[in-house]
């Protein structure tokens, strides 16, 4: 996400893109919420001012797959090129769009957000009213990365600072959330638990003392509460394995080319 596509839009410009795109896709009656980097700057009011604020390069959202067709005719309305080949290699999974004009660049998922993991969403696009998913599944989102770039870490920092950690509500970064998807499955938490390792090492060098200490101890709280939030069997029968047998997949290899 965030890289397949340059344009020369400024970050705010491509703020306001993303939500009417993400408004005209709702007002014709297709649940959509953005995700990516785009959707983590506007649910983090600080960002510029904590200079965690990136360049975006494209747009990423969320929908339904029954609603594939009609994402189709209203793209084509709103002057965006269809990925053919590529829509229907993946029909039902993902589809690409790019407009023309700007060059701005569109990934709608559909259902699931398959990359390292998979984070189902049928059931998140109608939590609050904000054009984006939560805060807990915009850092589910970085959270099952295994290859950080500079980008993710930066705006996951970007969402631990701006929302406090509250269990079992959605007001700030539900940890409840994301402490119940990682403890069903030991794929999701081995790689939670290494992203934020790497995003803790990071911090020093990108955050003012003050954000530091607030980052870290946002950090400590998730952690803590996915380590010791109780585990399925399932999970207990894959930690034997452990990173003897791989537990995750690269975005590449979860896309037919």
């Amino acid at each position: 996400m965030d890289d397949k596509v340059t344009s020369s839009a400024t970050p705010t410009n491509m703020l306001q893109e993303a939500q009417d795109l993400q408004k005209s896709l709702s007002g014709d009656g297709i649940p959509t919420k953005l995700i990516g980097g785009i959707a983590i700057a506007m649910r983090c009011p600080h960002i510029r001012e904590r200079g965690l604020e990136r360049d975006y390069h494209d747009i990423d959202a969320c929908a339904l797959a029954r609603d594939a067709k009609k994402i189709e005719s209203v793209m084509t309305r709103l002057g965006f090129d269809t990925h053919k080949h590529f829509n229907a290699m993946n029909y039902g999974r993902q589809m690409m769009f790019t407009n023309s004009t700007s060059g701005v660049h569109v990934d709608i998922f559909l259902d699931v957000l398959r990359m390292c993991q998979e984070l189902k969403f049928t059931d998140r696009l109608a939590v609050d009213e904000h054009c984006s998913l939560a805060a807990s599944d915009l850092a589910l989102s970085k959270l099952q990365i295994v290859e950080l770039a500079d980008k993710d870490k930066t705006d996951l920092l970007a969402l631990l600072l701006d929302h406090e950690p509250s269990p079992g509500s959605e007001s700030g970064l539900n940890i409840s959330r994301i402490a119940e998807v990682c403890q069903v499955n030991w794929g999701w938490w081995k790689s939670a638990i290494v992203t934020l390792d790497a995003t803790k090492a990071y911090a020093p060098a990108r955050l003012s003392p003050r954000d530091l200490a607030s980052a870290l101890a946002h950090i400590e709280v998730l952690r803590t509460a996915i380590v010791e939030a109780p585990k399925s069997a399932r999970w207990k029968a894959r930690a034997r394995v452990g990173e003897r047998m791989k537990w995750y997949e690269l975005p590449e290899e979860t896309q037919p080319v």
